[in-house]
């Protein structure tokens, strides 16, 4: 931690240099500089001048505001918890449940309100507005760190994404963290940093946003809701130094870099804006095929594997040591070895807290992932697909798939059952937003997860493009009909059901997703058949089988029942469905 707070008493003051970058959806740029956030979380932290506190929730989006929360807290030495994007109101709640005060933007504010009926914040908590305009009006002066390197927990995030546990991350871990990449990277490597993962995701919090800062660089912020189509554009404007690839990034990417190359011009200028390629990087949910891809255009990507319970990268490939297939070695602060079992063990200097009953008394993480580390020291995942868990946030990836696919489909009536992922229908709403017409309908059997969702489709305006039924599986086959598009995001025993009591209500060409590694064997076997679907795994996220139906609804092939005859017998009408 030491680095960041190094630049920050040493620009805090700079009016000149930029901190943060926006790019707002009609292509203009506002810069806010080091001098701007600073001061503004310096009145920010005056704001929270409520005696000792220990805990503040963080409620923001990717925004401005956001950073200014975070340094606001970090003058403070308080213990931040910010609320990872696309939480439901039940994990807001065990994140937030003893934080004396709650920071938030128009967002977090927003899901707030949508969340007045759950207790999602401890009794008496008081919410504090983070804007950034009023908050540089009201600055009383110059940004303050004190001046201790004590150990502190700087953070409590989640355990990981299917956990309803938490880890305490401490400020010498993060410093640890941020030294050991930094001494595997070229210098300046995070000076402008594009921002394709949320800012409260992991890759961000412990990571990209403090290397950016310790780099004396800054974060570049792009339109609200840009897809993965639109990136390159994007990136060709800003320039960035720095770019984490997200499956649909890396598959934009390709496509604009071999538009470049058919038209003769420089690929890191055209996908870019400059001579060179940016740092790329990535977790492990970019497939192989896709990293190879990028190889052969010239696009290095750095895949590198990392968990909150080791604060962020276990190891990482770096320009100075890479090998295709493999997360790289091990940061120079990790501990790695394999168990008798094949798990992967870590231990070292990054090590979380843990505030759950699940610590190992052995002194290791247990990553609960299968790995070999080969004679150069290379790390080997061997991970299975394992399908989502109720209330775990989507997964960029999978989010973008299915954004995409409305938008391009231009889907009317796109039908999820279970929405086990939150943020499943949020991402299909936001595609029919954006294309101005469609109808989604997810079928929740559970009545809070249905509720969380209706509050978040709420706050983030989607509310008009989505219904959000509280109904199981018997109420699939009274689903809108003809189907477009279908999202299977559910138990695996539940998986061929679903698709059972769809089926009546598809038309040839319909999309069905199955996501995860739900799709059971009695369910592979029914798309795999040929007979009435074309079927193939996908590799995004932890796995997606997409199938397309070829054949009518079997109702269709059933002759119409013949009226009984009689004088009384009316004429046969149309039913009107």
């Amino acid at each position: 931690m030491r680095a960041v707070e190094t630049v920050l008493r040493r620009h805090a003051e700079d009016g000149d240099r930029p901190l943060v970058e926006v790019t707002a959806e009609d292509g203009t740029t506002v810069v806010h500089s080091y001098r701007e956030i600073t001061r503004a979380a310096r009145a920010l932290g005056d704001r929270l001048d409520l005696g000792p506190l220990h805990r503040v929730g963080i409620l923001c989006g990717d925004t401005a505001e956001a950073v200014v929360a975070e340094l606001a807290l970090l003058a403070l030495r308080v213990t931040g918890c910010p609320v990872p994007p696309g939480a439901s109101a039940r994990t807001a709640a065990a994140l937030l449940a003893d934080v004396s005060a709650v920071l938030a933007d128009a967002r977090g504010l927003a899901l707030l309100a949508a969340w007045a009926d759950r207790r999602v914040l401890p009794e008496g908590c008081p919410v504090v507005p983070v804007d950034l305009a009023a908050l540089t009006d009201s600055a009383p002066g110059a940004y303050h760190l004190p001046d201790d390197h004590r150990d502190w927990i700087c953070k409590i995030l989640p355990a990981s994404a299917a956990s309803a546990g938490r880890v305490g991350i401490r400020a010498h871990a993060v410093g640890a963290h941020l030294d050991a990449l930094r001494a595997e990277l070229p210098a300046g490597a995070f000076a402008r940093c594009a921002v394709t993962v949320p800012l409260g995701a992991l890759a961000h919090q412990v990571a990209a946003t403090p290397m950016a800062i310790a780099d004396g660089g800054c974060l570049l912020l792009p339109p609200r809701g840009i897809p993965a189509t639109a990136l390159p554009d994007w990136t060709a404007t800003v320039r960035p130094t720095a770019l984490a690839v997200t499956p649909p990034g890396a598959t934009a990417l390709i496509g604009a870099a071999r538009i470049a190359r058919r038209e003769g011009r420089p690929v890191p200028a055209a996908l870019f804006g400059t001579p060179g390629v940016p740092l790329l990087w990535c977790g492990t949910e970019v497939s192989h095929p896709l990293l190879r891809e990028c190889e052969g255009l010239g696009l290095p990507v750095y895949a590198g594997y990392g968990l909150a319970g080791n604060t962020g990268a276990v190891s990482w490939n770096t320009p100075a040591a890479r090998r295709s297939g493999t997360v790289g070695r091990p940061l120079s602060h990790v501990s790695a070895e394999i168990g008798p079992d094949g798990e992967l063990l870590v231990g070292g200097d990054g090590l979380a807290v843990s505030l759950g009953s699940d610590e190992q008394a052995d002194g290791w993480l247990h990553t609960g992932v299968r790995a070999t580390i080969d004679a150069d020291g290379f790390v080997h995942l061997v991970r299975p697909d394992r399908a989502p868990r109720a209330g775990e946030p989507l997964t960029p990836e999978i989010g973008r798939l299915l954004y995409s696919l409305v938008r391009s489909l231009r889907a009317d009536r796109v039908v999820a059952f279970d929405g086990t992922a939150d943020g499943s229908l949020d991402q299909l709403a936001a595609g029919a937003r954006a294309n101005g017409t469609g109808h989604i309908v997810g079928h929740v059997p559970d009545a809070h997860r249905a509720a969380d969702t209706r509050a978040r489709l709420r706050a983030a305006g989607l509310a008009p493009w989505a219904e959000v039924r509280h109904a199981g599986l018997h109420d699939l086959g009274r689903a809108p009909a003809p189907v477009d598009l279908a999202l299977l995001d559910c138990r695996p025993d539940l998986t061929l059901p679903a698709l059972t009591a769809l089926e009546g209500r598809m038309r040839p060409g319909t999309i069905v997703l199955a996501l995860g590694s739900a799709p059971t064997g009695p369910y592979l076997d029914r798309v795999r058949d040929g007979a009435d679907y074309l079927s193939l795994p996908l590799p995004v996220g932890a796995g997606v089988e997409a199938s397309i139906r070829l054949t009518p609804a079997a109702a269709a092939h059933r002759p119409a029942p013949r009226p009984v005859p009689g004088p009384a017998t009316p004429t046969p009408q149309p039913s009107g469905e």
